[in-house]
């Protein structure tokens, strides 16, 4: 679809042109032309009307489909520009709205992104029906206005019924997080603003195989997995990306994904230090705006790492390192410092003990590093006479370990993380 984008922009206001697109390019459309225009907001078109004209005309030599707005439309400002352009015109949630119904892919997400759409829609089509009785509308005169009261009624009631289903999943998610607590589980959130790699994280950091790509909002449904090369019970949720500006009521319907961030022990903030200064700065204070009501301890994660030279990476490091506090530097993804990430995380959330086993076993050896493995994050072995692993464990697994143990093993806690 040939789409042209429109912004206006208020003074010393910032561009949002470029998310826009990128916005627009998730669901395949070719932006064909945009337009700027710095000024208040007009009443009628939200544009002024000499802009609309323009609009109008670059639209048919465009062969353009769609006009979408970086700025929020009320209903009666698109049905007029509608009437003067002779396409259809959306704003910038419409379009995320596009993004959710495609990228939905259980049943809660689809249930969320029905209700955010009929949000959306209610106040446009009560527009149409005030426009009806102003005779602005003739062909909805009689029948036609008493139908689209009616589906406003329709709208109302499936809105009260998604309510009802999605308060059942909510209820079901409460259960799942209390076993978790009761069985001894820890919840690490990945957030940050969409694209910044929490996928890709997520995917590094345990046995996932989530989708990752370049476009925005490939996750929707909170996903969690158990944190892998662990004794402890660490699982990794991860979440919807952010994007400023967002109505109340679009966050409202995708609460689902917030509230394992507001439930979780320690949040992980992914920050893509590849982009502009201004853009990582813009959206941190969006992220930590949304994670205003969270308790939880917050590492911020500076990831994409691989696409710095080293001394753009040091430099940025040293500006961002007065604004963030508790700085990782990774790359999901080839692995740079994960190990250390992965460290930082267990230190937060349980107290861990570094141990020595030495053995003179020569039979049984695989099986006890096998153990070993499963149970701990081995930092070295050596193979000689005796044998050494090096590694790191909570309590409880060390308990576990000492059993495999005998008179040929032994076993010394050589340090502790707490």
């Amino acid at each position: 679809m040939r789409v042209v984008l429109v912004e206006r922009l208020s003074p010393n206001e910032s561009s949002k042109l470029e998310e826009l697109e990128a916005l627009a390019e998730t669901l395949d459309y070719e932006a064909v032309e945009k337009l700027e225009q710095t000024r208040e907001p007009d009443p009628t078109f939200h544009i002024g009307k000499g802009k609309v004209k323009e609009l109008a005309h670059v639209v048919e030599n465009s062969d353009a489909n769609r006009v979408i707005f970086a700025n929020p439309l009320k209903p009666s400002q698109a049905f007029k520009l509608e009437e003067k352009i002779g396409v259809k015109v959306i704003d910038r949630f419409q379009l995320i709205l596009e993004i959710f119904a495609m990228r939905a892919s259980s049943p809660e997400a689809n249930l969320q992104v029905e209700y955010a759409r009929l949000n959306y829609e209610l106040p446009r089509i009560k527009e149409s029906v005030k426009r009806a009785k102003l005779g602005e509308f003739p062909g909805l005169r009689g029948g036609g206005e008493y139908g689209e009261r009616a589906r406003v009624d329709a709208i109302e009631r499936r809105m009260n019924t998604l309510e009802d289903k999605l308060e059942s999943f909510e209820e079901a998610r409460e259960q799942r997080r209390k076993r978790r607590r009761e069985r001894g589980f820890n919840l690490v959130a990945l957030t940050g603003y969409t694209n910044a790699g929490k996928s890709t994280l997520l995917n590094a950091i345990s046995s996932a195989d989530v989708e990752v790509d370049d476009r925005l909002f490939t996750t929707l449904s909170p996903r969690t997995r158990i944190m892998k090369g662990n004794s402890q019970k660490i699982l990794v949720t991860d979440t919807v990306g952010f994007v400023d500006d967002l109505p109340p009521w679009l966050i409202e319907a995708f609460k689902a994904a917030l509230e394992e961030v507001y439930l979780a022990d320690l949040v992980l903030l992914m920050v893509d230090v590849s982009e502009p200064f201004e853009e990582i700065l813009r959206k941190f204070r969006t992220s930590k705006e949304i994670l205003s009501e969270s308790s939880a301890d917050i590492i911020t994660v500076l990831n994409k790492i691989d696409l710095l030279s080293k001394s753009s990476l040091q430099r940025k490091v040293k500006s961002l390192g007065r604004i963030f506090t508790h700085v990782k530097t990774i790359s999901a993804r080839d692995g740079t410092n994960l190990d250390r990430l992965k460290e930082e995380i267990r230190s937060r959330l349980v107290e861990q003990v570094q141990a020595r086993l030495t053995t003179h076993r020569r039979e049984g050896i695989e099986k006890l590093l096998h153990k070993l493995y499963e149970e701990a994050e081995v930092e070295d072995v050596k193979y000689s006479k005796p044998t050494e692993v090096t590694f790191w464990t909570d309590r409880e697994g060390l308990g576990r370990i000492r059993k495999y143990s005998d008179e040929k093993t032994r076993i010394d806690i050589i340090g502790e993380s707490s």
